[in-house]
């Protein structure tokens, strides 16, 4: 049997902060995530309003064997925004560090963007990085060679291809050869026509496995704005 470049965690993790204005049946005491770290990962201004506003926190951890973890992380998030509906609470994720600004209802694994978010940091040297996949057992991703003028384009390729990882690890290896249609795209966008949405358009890449920094490292061999969104 040959062997799987990428390895496969026994168990995965992930963490919500459950933040309310009254104290609950208990109370836990953990460093928060900063304002401005909260902020750089998409935390609104009134979302952060809100958490100032609720000082009592209760930790809710998710750990399950990698194989069942989609399904486990995503019951967790549902069950921590069920209880801040409840006690009108506000739910941080602690990695990647932000505030959730959903409703139970809208939690969904094939809309893979809830699950991420992007690091512009190197986007001036081309890399392109996700912070959010690891919750899952997966290495975060880095796309090389990402044109800064157009990155939204490259930014929607990643959201196809997140639904794409989520839902295949781990049984599948990501490393080799792997093509993203518009309808991954549309999943991971979280379109609600992405049923609908042709997958005759595709965009071809290679993803290899860089062990160093445990990262998935992404080449577009094609240019998105000409296979894709022409």
């Amino acid at each position: 049997m040959t062997a799987r470049p990428v390895p496969v965690p026994e168990v995965s993790t992930a963490s919500y902060a459950l933040m309310t204005a009254e104290a609950l049946d208990h109370e836990d005491d953990f460093p928060l995530p900063s304002e401005a770290l909260l902020r750089k990962y998409g935390s609104s201004g009134p979302a952060l309003e809100r958490l100032r506003e609720r000082p009592h926190q209760l930790l809710i951890t998710c750990q399950a064997p990698t194989k069942d973890m989609a399904e486990a992380v995503r019951d967790a998030r549902i069950h921590a925004l069920g209880l801040a509906a409840t006690h009108d609470g506000v739910v941080v994720e602690l990695l990647p560090p932000r505030i959730l600004e959903l409703t139970p209802e809208q939690v969904s694994l094939a809309h893979a963007q809830q699950w991420y978010v992007l690091d512009y940091d190197d986007l001036d040297n081309g890399l392109l990085r996700t912070d959010g996949l690891s919750q899952f057992g997966l290495p975060e991703v880095c796309v090389v060679g990402v044109d800064r003028t157009s990155h939204a384009m490259t930014d929607a390729v990643v959201a196809g291809l997140a639904h794409r990882l989520i839902a295949e690890w781990p049984e599948n290896d990501p490393v080799g050869p792997a093509t993203v249609t518009l309808r991954d795209i549309a999943y991971g966008l979280g379109d609600p026509e992405a049923v609908s949405t042709p997958k005759d358009r595709a965009i071809d890449l290679v993803i290899s496995y860089d062990p160093g920094p445990h990262r998935l490292i992404v080449e577009l061999l094609q240019d998105p704005a000409e296979v894709l969104f022409a």
